[in-house]
């Protein structure tokens, strides 16, 4: 499905070449100061030019630019008024029209698992639905009957199923539930937040998980009064089912790994960061780039495990082994190391490691905090090692006690490196107050998944009578951060979520959920748009240290997307609508929206839950000249 956008005949882009003969009102001076980018002195010759947008610069400098010319060489000319910019044409240069949309930064996502996205789109899915037990039940017959001739050994592997959602409230699912089909296959549940999997007795024994089976470092096998397994499996504990699952042929990964390349491509992802890998993701990330389907920024963060985690000394060999045999391409940048250091706060699991206890169902406090994962003095000596050693960390923890333990452990770096190594935490669900300003003071990214701040079924039912109002009010504190100097980065965490960036930013602006209907979530955490589009551009650039990228002025890499409208000024609602129509990376259209490749990439993106299944395929977006 790849394409040379403007090299074939019938290609919309060399059609849309602009001519010598442009006439003279293409020509009026505009009123701004465009600012060129020089080689050897001499001004670098214009390959694209985009025209007739709204640019979101990400600087200061340009509030009401409206076009950009980008050089030959893959980086932008200069940035100014479309009047300004059309000077800038040649013979042979593509005039891109935007026709008032807005033209930005191409967005880079710090924290997704694409890989996984792509197989999970081999199984069926429940889509996250909130059910009863009967609905859940019929939902899986369905799918027992669709695939019968699996019968009576083939495995049932299902995606997204929402261990907070089963109705009614607080009720807890195990093995028994899915024992009760009528079924002898085993049957795997994987939780859509990627840390609870559900199975029924079949697949616990062909996983050889019993009364006896200890749980994993950084796991849990939830069991009942005698001490059986009820088939709930949390965080680590899932590998013991995972690893004895059948694995996708080549052939299917071959087409799926095409599909999610297509979609980042389609929802404008011009970088992105891996955020759990090993090896096999490296052979994976080095085979798709060197076929040309991956042309973005990749950074695998390497997955340093909790037991290899309390042994600084081997964790810095694995890593530095790796490197050694993966280093290259370019794109494939081997910089950072994650480390999970608890779980999710949501009902059943409650695995996220708070300060203060959980609450029972009738809101009196417990004796349970959560589960840290790695402690504080391990975390201290691994993060020392490998900061000097010359690897960025990133960080899972959602839990205020998680992120203060992260905390305590990247000021000592501060204090003891001189390297700036720019240190992250991703999720930060749970900050406490006191913490605030500590992110800038130990220079730490904050990388939120904002698509995940506004109410439903896991903060307004699974959560919030779980810990109380004071906490309640202070989830996702992006603005609180921001103000006390934190470096925000954006992440989708896909699959755990659709890739749907236009959904994230609309909802880090509003924190409402426009399919139900309930208030805002601490609407005075919001952030205004301008915050927002820098959070997903300029910000995780800052994250995935990429200076050449995340804003557009003279010099930078031409990494840009254009959209069907201009989301710095139409209502809300139509923000979470709108649709890439080009996105470029390095000068280079990889992505046309209204050409027929643009098409197939766009029903790929749908076919793998992203943009919305609502649009038509290239419909909202213009034609160039």
């Amino acid at each position: 499905m790849s394409e040379t956008l403007g090299t074939n005949e019938h290609s919309p882009l060399k059609r849309r070449t602009f001519l010598a003969a442009t006439g003279s009102a293409a020509l009026v001076a505009g009123s701004g100061t465009v600012a060129r980018a020089t080689t050897g002195g001499h001004p670098a010759r214009v390959a694209t030019v985009v025209v007739n947008g709204r640019v979101f610069t990400g600087t200061r400098r340009e509030p009401l630019a409206e076009a950009v010319a980008i050089g030959t060489d893959g980086t932008v000319v200069a940035v100014g008024s479309t009047a300004e910019i059309r000077r800038q044409i040649g013979p042979r240069t593509v005039v891109l029209d935007a026709h008032g949309g807005t033209v930005m930064p191409g967005i880079q996502d710090g924290h997704m698992h694409p890989l996984g996205a792509a197989t999970e789109s081999l199984k069926p899915s429940l889509g996250n639905a909130t059910l009863t037990v009967a609905e859940l039940r019929a939902r899986l017959k369905e799918m027992l009957d669709a695939t019968a001739a699996k019968e009576p050994d083939g495995w049932l592997q299902v995606t997204n199923w929402n261990p907070a959602g089963l109705l009614p409230a607080g009720t807890v699912a195990d093995r028994k539930l899915l024992d009760s089909l009528d079924t002898r296959r085993p049957i795997v549940l994987q939780g859509s937040d990627l840390h609870n999997t559900l199975v029924n007795s079949r697949a616990l024994t062909l996983a050889g998980i019993n009364r006896t089976t200890p749980a994993p470092a950084g796991g849990s096998i939830v069991r009942d009064a005698a001490r059986e397994p009820t088939g709930l499996l949390k965080d680590n504990a899932q590998v013991l089912v995972t690893k004895v699952l059948p694995q996708p042929t080549s052939a299917q990964l071959d087409a799926v790994y095409t599909k999610m390349a297509s979609t980042l491509l389609a929802c404008g992802i011009t970088s992105f960061m891996d955020a759990a890998c090993g090896e096999d993701t490296l052979k994976t990330y080095t085979a798709l780039m060197a076929k040309g389907l991956l042309p973005q920024r990749i950074t695998p963060a390497l997955l340093v495990d909790q037991d290899t985690a309390k042994k600084p000394a081997e964790a810095a060999e694995y890593l530095r082994d790796l490197r050694s045999r993966y280093a290259g391409p370019d794109r494939l940048r081997l910089t950072t190391a994650k480390v999970f250091l608890d779980g999710v706060p949501e009902f059943p699991a409650q695995g996220a490691a708070l300060l203060a206890p959980y609450l029972d169902a009738e809101g009196r406090p417990t004796t349970h905090r959560g589960d840290l994962y790695v402690s504080d003095r391990d975390y201290r000596a691994l993060v020392l090692a490998l900061d000097k050693a010359g690897w960025q960390m990133h960080a899972h923890a959602i839990g205020d006690r998680a992120v203060r333990v992260a905390l305590n452990a990247y000021e000592a770096a501060a204090h003891t490196s001189r390297h700036h190594r720019r240190h992250t935490i991703t999720h930060l669900e749970f900050v406490h107050p006191d913490d605030y300003k500590r992110f800038a003071r130990a220079g730490v990214v904050a990388n939120m998944q904002m698509q995940w701040a506004k109410q439903n079924v896991f903060t307004s039912k699974a959560l919030r009578p779980y810990i109380g109002e004071e906490r309640f009010a202070r989830l996702y504190p992006a603005r609180s951060l921001l103000r006390a100097g934190a470096r925000l980065a954006g992440g989708s965490d896909w699959p755990v979520d659709p890739l749907r960036p236009f959904d994230q930013l609309a909802t880090a602006i509003d924190r409402s959920n426009p399919d139900e209907d309930l208030p805002p979530l601490n609407a005075g955490e919001a952030l205004t748009r301008a915050q927002t589009l820098s959070m997903h551009t300029a910000g995780t650039a800052y994250q995935l240290h990429d200076a050449q990228s995340g804003t557009l002025r003279a010099g930078q890499r031409a990494d840009l997307i254009v959209l069907d409208r201009d989301i710095t000024k139409v209502p809300m609602k139509e923000v979470r609508g709108s649709s890439v129509c080009f996105t470029m990376i390095a000068g280079q259209v990889v992505h046309d929206a209204t050409s027929a490749a643009g098409r197939e990439r766009i029903a790929a993106a749908q076919q793998m839950g992203a943009l919305g299944g609502d649009k038509t395929p290239g419909a909202s977006c213009c034609h160039g000249h």
